[in-house]
């Protein structure tokens, strides 16, 4: 029964030796141990690890993460000094480099055999060679050695590249931060960056878990973490104290975006689309569900505590309108209802849980009676049904061995459970521990509309078992089928889907045809999605709309998150080709994986390092880039700041006064709108926040246009010049900022008593007659990072002559939301006077539309500045002369 299971070892070779060294990553069958991780101090050993940082910059839920890692050998001779890192088991690492003595050695991806081929005549040209790498829980890991001269450093960077998967209603990008010892200078650096806008952004820590160890700590006592964000952007930075790098295992970043379009987001960029798809206002499809439980003899101890904890559990999260029954089986299968599903009620659950501490863990596996069994409890009330309108049907197998009892071939059980189940119910399996044969296991899954998951035997079995129950449990859609049109698309991925839950979300890329020259693209592009609901068949559509390019950064590329997933989805279906099907898609994925990059199954990542200082790659000589031309990941576009940390700083929730004067408010309109943001008065009155005027309704002006009026001629601004910051991939040599926890606000940055003094780089005076709209630069866009605009806007009529005022209102509003407005603010100076020492200032920062009405007799001085981390749409004023308000 049992059987050891199969790991595929993922190894990365190094030779460095004086003359010509040859370095390797890829993944090759040789039998390897695991590798024992510990955590290496320089106190007794001669490697210290100075630097340690990760940075991710995440657009449209697709990750690009860059691990860098300072080694200095303190060893009085040359050594080989390591590092390990390790990253998702889903990710794809995209590129490699060491700066050794100041010289830049990078990684390309090549075919595998021709990689090793190149490492093994290396070896017999007698250059030393390090190997490393093991799989662990849900993570792969790299392991690199390199000899370093005494008192040397040498720097290691490793991307990785990895698309987000939403699992109960977030992304969660996984962060994996143990770097084998502790580090001085450890930081953690996530940058989101989401058109759609974000909804939620979380962050927690985890310590290792073990089946003796539960965790130490979360993100309650975490020290150092800050969260900066607007509607669009979230920037999120963590120092780990030395104490929690003694802990520490992974950073988690969660969040989610807004969903507006029932049809789902549709992004096109650059002659490639991708399609999100996840609808949240459908109604659950009541489920049949049965779940078979393995209690052979290895179930026994923990596992079986942990299996009966998590179906307790499970039992109360049944709704009313489900109906269940529950299968055991060892040598002989027992049920605890015969012949039919029971409806929920506290009876019946109450019953459930008896029946489930009545359990004990005895005999052999007889998968294949357990199977049939519970198809033949589904069949008792739908025996010609699919999932459709009253109910979803669903088989839950949970076993952590392979069969040892009755039909023991795994073909054959496949075959007869296929046949069986016909396409009329979904099949779950769930492999408890190290022996079970899970590739069996999603196979079955697969074939019957399911999907399988792998269950760790540690502390937190229990939730895990939850967890894959909770992302099951609320089916929306059957049948899912989408389907293009408008420009024509090819190279797509799969559109039919046997379920949608919710919570999830479906995702399809393609590639949009090239029309015949001189004809321009097209890209107008429709998504229709049709399924089965609880309330009928229904259809979603969505229109395609580009990604701006404010949101992007230059190495930003939709042609790679189209590869990532065709890679993805292609060595899942290796799985169960034949071998002419077999050998399309290997050659389909060794051609995707050498042109984006990307180390895979079939291919490996070389380094070498001859005399002449280039890289011979299939005997063509080209020279090593220097560090100034390396692929970089951490840079900006033009527009967009990155990961630049100053300290980072908390974000500030609830509704409260801050010590600042700061005051933080939330309003709901009558037809469910909603707003917030912050209104802080730094002298002279509170003005008193009302519902939004009603206005009319302009049309915006187009980014960068700064001020449109329908009944002025249209008024440009001064260019502004755009930002050329950029953000380094290497650590900042400056004192690291004090440790402050998540909560601590900044002290506000005082506003200038006088605005026109201010360096700006945008704005202007403008006469109002009766009404004018202004936006922030590149408004809907993103507004550019250390930007200052002033505008004194002003009536052609004094007050005293014309009994008449200024008000300004927000149509829209979208800043960083920062608690005491001391970054990306708008200042509003009304009837502002130079000689006033101590003139009236309101600060408005935050985001969605602010409720206030601001007036003046005579003018306004708008003051707008910006930082250079997280970024917004910016705002829209609208400003109108109306009768004075007395």
């Amino acid at each position: 029964m049992e059987q050891s299971m199969a790991i595929v070892k993922f190894f990365v070779f190094a030779l460095l030796v004086v003359a010509s060294d040859a370095f390797i990553a890829g993944r090759f069958d040789n039998n390897v141990a695991p590798l024992v991780r510990n955590r290496r101090s320089s106190e007794n050993g001669f490697a210290t690890i100075t630097q340690f940082h990760v940075k991710s910059l995440v657009t449209t839920r697709y990750a690009r993460v860059r691990v860098t890692s300072v080694v200095r050998n303190d060893a009085e001779v040359a050594k080989a000094v390591s590092v390990e890192m390790r990253l998702p088991k889903a990710a794809f690492i995209s590129n490699f480099s060491m700066e050794i003595e100041g010289q830049v050695y990078v990684g390309i991806v090549k075919e595998k055999a021709a990689a090793k081929a190149q490492y093994k005549a290396a070896v017999a040209r007698g250059q030393s060679a390090g190997l490393v790498t093991a799989n662990t829980r849900e993570s792969q890991t790299f392991d690199v050695s390199v000899n370093v001269a005494a008192g040397g450093n040498v720097t290691f960077q490793l991307d990785y590249e990895e698309l987000l998967k939403r699992r109960l209603s977030v992304y969660n990008h996984v962060i994996y931060a143990d770097p084998g010892q502790i580090v001085d200078d450890c930081n953690i650096e996530v940058h989101i960056s989401e058109p759609s806008g974000i909804t939620l952004v979380e962050a927690d820590a985890k310590s290792e878990k073990t089946k003796k160890q539960k965790n130490s700590f979360d993100l309650e006592s975490i020290s150092d973490v800050r969260i900066r964000r607007s509607s669009t952007q979230a920037y999120i930075s963590y120092r780990p104290s030395r104490k929690e790098q003694k802990l520490l295992s992974r950073f988690n970043v969660k969040y989610d975006v807004t969903r507006e379009q029932l049809g789902g987001d549709l992004l096109i960029r650059n002659g490639y689309f991708v399609h999100f798809f996840a609808p949240d206002h459908l109604p659950v499809i009541p489920k049949k569900v049965v779940f078979v439980i393995d209690r052979s003899g290895s179930m026994a101890g923990q596992k079986m505590r942990q299996t009966k904890e998590a179906l307790r559990i499970i039992l109360d999260d049944l709704k009313p309108q489900d109906q269940f029954n529950i299968i055991t089986f060892s040598d002989n299968v027992k049920s605890w209802q015969s012949g039919e599903l029971m409806t929920v009620n506290d009876f019946n659950i109450g019953r459930a849980k008896d029946f489930v501490n009545q359990i004990h863990a005895y005999g052999g596996t007889n998968f294949n009676s357990a199977a049939q069994d519970g198809v033949a409890l589904l069949e008792t009330v739908s025996m010609n049904q699919t999932n459709s309108l009253d109910g979803a049907s669903m088989l839950i197998l949970l076993t952590d061995g392979q069969p040892t009892s009755g039909v023991t071939s795994t073909s054959e059980i496949r075959r007869s459970l296929l046949e069986r189940v016909a396409g009329r119910y979904s099949v779950f399996c769930l492999g408890f521990g190290p022996n079970v044969d899970h590739k069996f296991l999603d196979k079955l899954a697969t074939e019957n509309q399911g999907l399988s998951r792998r269950i760790y035997g540690d502390a937190d079995a229990a939730l895990q078992l939850k967890g894959f129950y909770d992302e099951v449990a609320s089916p929306m859609l059957a049948h899912v089928i989408i389907n293009y049109t408008g420009t024509p698309v090819v190279d797509v991925s799969k559109t039919s889907f046997d379920n949608f839950f919710e919570g999830s979300e479906i995702l399809v890329v393609g590639r949009i045809i090239e029309p015949p020259s001189p004809r321009p693209r097209s890209e107008v592009l429709d998504a229709l999605v049709g399924g089965d609901s609880v309330d009928g068949k229904v259809t979603l559509v969505t229109q395609g709309e580009q990604i701006p390019e404010t949101f992007v950064d230059e190495e930003f590329s939709m042609e790679k998150i189209w590869a990532y997933l065709t890679v993805k989805q292609l060595l899942r279906e290796k799985t169960f080709a034949d071998r002419e099907r077999k050998n399309e898609i290997d050659a389909r994925v060794l051609r995707l994986s050498t042109t984006h990059n990307f180390v895979t199954d079939l291919t490996s990542m070389v380094v070498t390092k001859p005399s002449d200082d280039t890289v011979v790659v299939d005997d063509t000589t080209i020279p090593i880039p220097t560090p100034a031309v390396m692929p970089r990941i951490g840079g900006m576009s033009r527009y967009t700041s990155f990961g630049r940390s100053y300290g980072g700083y908390g974000s500030r929730g609830g509704s409260h006064r801050t010590s600042g004067g700061s005051y933080r408010f939330r309003h709901r309109s009558r037809g469910g709108s909603r707003f917030a943001g912050r209104l802080h008065v730094t002298s002279g009155r509170v003005i008193p926040m009302g519902a939004s005027q009603s206005i009319q309704n302009h049309p915006l002006p187009m980014p960068g246009a700064g001020v449109y009026s329908p009944f002025l001629p249209s008024l440009q601004l001064p260019a502004f010049p755009l930002s050329t910051t950029t953000t380094a991939t290497e650590a900042p040599t400056t004192t690291l900022p004090p440790t402050t926890t998540q909560a601590t606000t900044l002290e506000p940055v005082p506003p200038p008593a006088n605005p026109l003094d201010i360096a700006s780089n945008c704005g202007s005076d403008t006469e109002i007659t009766m009404s004018l709209n202004v936006t922030s630069p590149q408004h809907p866009g993103l507004y550019p990072t250390n930007t200052q605009c002033v505008w004194r806007f002003f009536k052609s009529t004094p007050a005293a002559v014309n009994p008449t005022q200024i008000k300004l209102t927000f149509p829209s509003f979208d800043l960083e939301d920062e608690a005491n407005c001391s970054r990306d603010r708008v200042l509003v100076y009304p009837d502002f006077d130079a000689a006033q020492t101590n003139p009236e200032i309101l600060t408005f920062c935050g985001f969605q539309s602010i409720p206030t009405v601001v007036n003046a007799r005579d003018e306004l001085v708008v003051v707008f500045q910006s930082d250079d981390v997280v970024q917004g749409r910016g705002f829209l004023i609208n400003l109108q002369v109306e009768d004075f308000a007395i």
